[in-house]
C-alpha cells in the first residue's frame, strides 16, 4: 500500500511539474495580439512580377484599426515607351490577429481621383521581438485575396511591412533623416539588369551616386552583358511620414545626360540624438530606365553603411562650429575654389560665381562638393 501511494505521489509530482513547465512555456511565449501590430510600418506592395509598385505607410492602433497612405507607380496603359503613371491614395480599415501571428486585413483603398477598391488581405507576422513581455511584430507579409482592381490586368498583389520608428513619438522625418553613406542596389524590371552604386546624402537635400550598371547587350542572342559607369547628382525632399521625392541628373556611360525623378519611402530607421535616421530606403523611378534596358521599370534599395568620412567630418566641424558631432546645421562661408583648386583649376569646375565667390555650406555638403568636382 505504501509503495502504491508513493508511486502515485511521484507520478502526481511528475505530472504537476510537466504541466507547470508547459504552462510557464506557454506564458513565456504568449499569443500574438492586436497590440503586436500596433505602430508605424513602411509597406512595399508588389504587383505581379514587379510590374507595378506601391510605396505605402501604415499606422495600426491597439484596437485593430488602420490608416495609411500610398504612392502607386504603374505602367501607363497603351504606352510603347515604358511610360509610368503615378497616383496617390489612402487606406482605411481594420485587422484581426490570431494567436499564431496570422490575421486578416479588411480595408478600402481610395485613390486621389475618388476611385475606391475594397480588399481583404491575409497576413503572417514573419519577424518579431519581445517587449515588456509582449510579442511585437517587426516584419509582416500579406497577400491580397483577389486581383488588384486599381491596375488593369488582374495582377497578383503582395506586400511586405517593416516596422519603423513612430513619427508621432520620435517626430517627423526630415532632410536630416537622409544623411551618410548608402549602398544602392538598382533593379530593372524583374532582375533584367542591375546597378551597384555607392551613394552619399548630405542631410541638406543633396545627393551624389556613382557606380556600375550591368546591362544586357541589345540584340544579343547569347546573353552578352555590358558594364558601364553611371553617375547621379541631384536633390531630395522628405515628407513628415518618411516618403519623398528625388530629382536627379544621370550621366550615362557614354557621357550623355538625362534627367529623371524617383519616389521613395523610408522603410527602416533609428533614432539618434532625437532625430530619425533612415537605415533602409526603397524607391521607384517615375519614368522608364534612362540607362540601357530599354523601357524597363526601375526600383532601388538603399542601405545605410558606416560613414568612412566620420573622423574628417568631426575634425572639420570642430574647426567650424567647435563641436565634434557632424550635423547639417553647422554651416560656414566657403570659398568655392577651395574645393575645386588643385594646382590648377579642375575642368569639371563651373564658371566663376558672382560676387566674392563664396558659398554657405555644411561640412557634409562641402565634402560632397569636392567629390562632385572629382577631388
Amino acid at each position: 500500500m505504501f509503495k502504491t501511494n508513493r508511486s502515485s505521489v511521484s507520478a502526481a509530482l511528475i505530472l504537476t511539474c510537466f504541466l507547470g513547465v508547459s504552462a510557464a512555456q506557454a506564458q513565456g511565449t504568449g499569443c500574438y495580439t492586436l497590440e503586436s501590430m500596433q505602430g508605424a510600418f513602411g509597406v512595399i506592395g508588389t504587383y505581379g512580377s514587379n510590374i507595378a509598385i506601391a510605396l505605402g505607410t501604415r499606422t495600426n492602433d491597439a484596437a485593430g484599426n488602420l490608416t495609411g497612405t500610398f504612392v502607386l507607380n504603374s505602367p501607363t496603359v497603351g504606352s510603347t515607351t515604358g511610360a509610368r503613371t503615378i497616383a496617390s491614395g489612402t487606406n482605411k480599415g481594420t485587422f484581426t490577429v490570431n494567436c499564431d501571428g496570422t490575421g486578416v486585413v479588411t480595408r478600402i483603398a481610395t485613390l486621389s481621383d475618388g476611385t475606391t477598391a475594397p480588399a481583404y488581405d491575409d497576413f503572417v507576422i514573419t519577424g518579431s521581438v519581445v517587449q515588456n513581455g509582449k510579442l511585437v511584430a517587426t516584419e509582416v507579409e500579406d497577400v491580397q485575396r483577389v486581383p488588384s482592381t486599381l491596375i488593369p490586368g488582374g495582377l497578383f498583389l503582395t506586400r511586405k511591412y517593416t516596422r519603423r520608428p513612430d513619427s508621432t513619438t520620435a517626430g517627423c522625418y526630415t532632410l536630416e533623416s537622409l544623411q551618410g553613406s548608402y549602398g544602392v542596389v538598382v533593379n530593372y524590371d524583374s532582375n533584367l539588369a542591375m546597378g551597384l552604386q555607392p551613394e552619399y546624402l548630405d542631410g541638406l537635400g543633396n545627393l551624389r551616386r556613382t557606380g556600375i550598371n550591368n546591362q544586357p547587350v541589345a540584340g544579343s542572342t547569347t546573353g552578352d552583358r555590358t558594364v558601364g559607369n553611371v553617375t547621379s547628382t541631384g536633390t531630395y525632399v522628405v515628407n513628415c511620414n518618411g516618403s519623398g521625392t528625388i530629382t536627379r541628373m544621370v550621366t550615362k556611360p557614354d557621357g550623355s545626360k538625362a534627367p529623371t525623378a524617383d519616389d521613395f519611402l523610408i522603410l527602416e530607421g533609428v533614432v539618434q540624438d532625437g532625430k530619425i535616421i533612415a537605415t533602409t530606403i526603397f524607391d521607384a523611378q517615375q519614368g522608364p530606365a534612362v540607362v540601357g534596358a530599354g523601357t524597363a521599370f526601375v526600383t532601388r534599395l538603399h542601405t545605410l553603411r558606416p560613414n568612412h568620412n566620420a573622423t574628417l567630418e568631426d575634425q572639420l566641424q570642430l574647426q567650424v562650429c567647435g563641436t565634434t558631432s557632424p550635423t547639417p546645421s553647422c554651416t560656414t562661408s566657403v570659398s568655392v575654389w577651395n574645393y575645386y583648386l588643385v594646382n590648377k583649376i579642375d575642368p569639371k569646375a563651373p564658371g566663376f560665381y558672382l560676387g566674392n565667390g563664396t558659398q554657405t555650406m555644411g561640412v557634409q555638403q562641402y565634402l560632397l562638393a569636392r567629390a562632385a568636382a572629382g577631388l
